[in-house]
């Protein structure tokens, strides 16, 4: 992202490109710039600027390598109009789809500030008083967005206006719905907060949805991974460039296309039950965060349930802690030992577990579950069974990713190995592909005989892709041996090329 906003804030500058950009009116790309603040400082006119100037970019290089490769104009041209077109629609959508994504975090976070309102004003709070709590909360955009609405207070701004402004803003329906009744609540707790208590729409229904999309994208993915080197292979070879040392270029091409859609798939459509509290190298796994939560739920099951008989906080965690998975109790027992041997305050002592807790999610609703029965332990419990019967329901939607890639894992495999394959027979058969070598000669045609050393090029590009494609189509569907797959996918195409290579007699060595 900081890339991309320099890019932009230089475009700005150039002249041609800067004018060009400032006859753009885009209101939902003014939205997009304007949401996006807290993370990059952009503007409408650069964002455009940056699609014509990198467009341009991209169509004279393009133009560029054709001629260095003496590849007909009558192909060049409109294959680097297309990338020219694609690359300004890239950059000029960049916030807006960088928006988009942001509607499922936001969405699942909304309810949980929702509670954080609610809690607030139970406790005699004010708007702003919710405000600072959700700034100083680890919501992945919300507190940084909260933060700067702070800084707006503080210049004088109303916090109704901002809390207004930013809810027209932002993607998320949810939220927006939320902020409204917040607003108008009048900072007292009222029928239509404990209505829309525990209920969150949006990010149900975008999980439902993205499941649904979840098999035709999986294979859409794949498809493009396995047969753009294949067709680009064929072309290569019909050019009679498959002798050519530049081809090895096309490696880290194919490589970093492969790269970029598993991204983008495992980006849009994983589950994301939760998220690392803390980056780095090394940030916990994935799946050692999934499996806290899902024991976390079973937790806040148990918990709620003793706080609603009548229990404080400080007995519930002891009355809980051996019924729950030791995922929890790691988190759990410095707190308990905090108050049964220190003598610290539950307050100081939930600290503890936050700082163990793997998750971003589980350290936000512990502290969320102090905070909750300072003002009412009885209340509180009340409040955790709707929010965590909301979490378990959204897990099993979430959930039936995993089953939806389980059944497709096994065609993604066969599509990979069989590309692999096929690719070996191409790499063979490239020395008498060359149309012009036809066209050229009287009949009888004799193909040209070639060694491994003259196909070399092509032969190290397709090794390279195959086992990349191999091992990215393996991480896509969550499979559990990646690299095997991907030297398996090597192999089968040596193979192959071999055994096509000596059936046609090329020269292998």
């Amino acid at each position: 992202m900081p890339i991309y906003s320099r890019v932009c804030n230089v475009s700005a500058r150039v002249p041609i490109f800067s004018t060009l950009g400032n006859r753009s009116k885009n209101r939902e790309l003014e939205k997009a710039v304007n949401f996006l603040a807290p993370l990059m400082m952009l503007s409408v006119q650069g964002v455009m600027a940056a699609a014509y100037l990198m467009s341009t970019a991209i169509f004279v290089l393009l133009l560029l390598i054709a001629f260095f490769l003496e590849i007909n104009l009558f192909l060049s041209i409109p294959l680097a109009t297309i990338s020219a077109i694609l690359m300004h629609y890239a950059i000029g959508t960049y916030p807006l789809s960088k928006m988009n994504s942001f509607r499922l975090s936001l969405s699942e976070e909304a309810d949980i500030v929702f509670e954080q309102f609610v809690l607030v004003f139970q406790s005699g709070g004010t708007i702003f008083n919710a405000i600072e709590m959700v700034a100083q909360s680890h919501h992945p955009f919300l507190s940084m967005a909260f933060k700067e609405i702070i800084a707006r207070i503080e210049t004088g701004v109303p916090p109704e206006t901002c809390l207004m402004e930013f809810a027209n803003g932002q993607p998320s329906d949810d939220l927006r719905r939320y902020i409204i009744v917040i607003l108008s609540s009048l900072e007292r707790r009222t029928d239509l907060l404990e209505a829309l208590s525990g209920e969150s729409f949006e990010a149900d229904m975008t999980l439902r949805q993205r499941n649904m999309e979840l098999e035709s994208r999986l294979l859409i993915v794949a498809a493009l991974v396995t047969y753009v080197p294949i067709l680009l292979t064929l072309a290569i070879s019909l050019g009679g460039m498959a002798t050519n040392p530049l081809i090895i270029l096309f490696a880290p091409v194919f490589i970093m296309l492969n790269m970029l859609l598993k991204s983008q798939f495992t980006s849009q459509f994983s589950a994301y039950f939760d998220r690392p509290r803390e980056g780095g190298i090394i940030a916990p796994s994935q799946k050692d965060i999934i499996a806290e939560y899902d024991e976390f739920l079973n937790f806040l099951m148990l918990l709620s349930e003793r706080l609603r008989l009548g229990d404080t906080l400080e007995v519930a965690l002891p009355a809980t802690r051996n019924e729950v998975g030791p995922e929890v109790q790691r988190l759990i027992d410095p707190a308990i030992n905090s108050v049964y041997w220190q003598g610290n305050s539950i307050k100081e002592a939930i600290a503890l577990s936050v700082n163990e807790a793997l998750g971003q999610r589980v350290a936000g609703m512990l502290e969320m579950i102090v905070l909750m029965c300072e003002a009412s332990a009885k209340d509180a419990g009340e409040r955790l069974a709707r929010i965590t019967t909301r979490l378990v329901k959204r897990s099993a939607v979430a959930k039936e990713r995993d089953s939806i890639i389980a059944a497709q894992r096994l065609k993604i495999y066969i599509l990979s190995l069989t590309s692999a394959f096929v690719l070996g027979l191409l790499a063979s058969l490239s020395p008498f592909l060359f149309i012009g070598s036809l066209l050229s000669q009287d009949p009888p045609w004799t193909p040209m005989v070639l060694s491994l050393f003259d196909v070399l090029p092509l032969i190290l590009t397709l090794l390279l892709t195959t086992v990349s494609m191999g091992y990215q189509n393996t991480v896509m569907v969550s499979g559990s041996r990646g690299k095997m797959m991907g030297i398996i996918c090597g192999l089968i195409f040596w193979m192959s090329f071999s055994l096509s290579a000596s059936l046609l007699h090329l020269e292998l060595v």
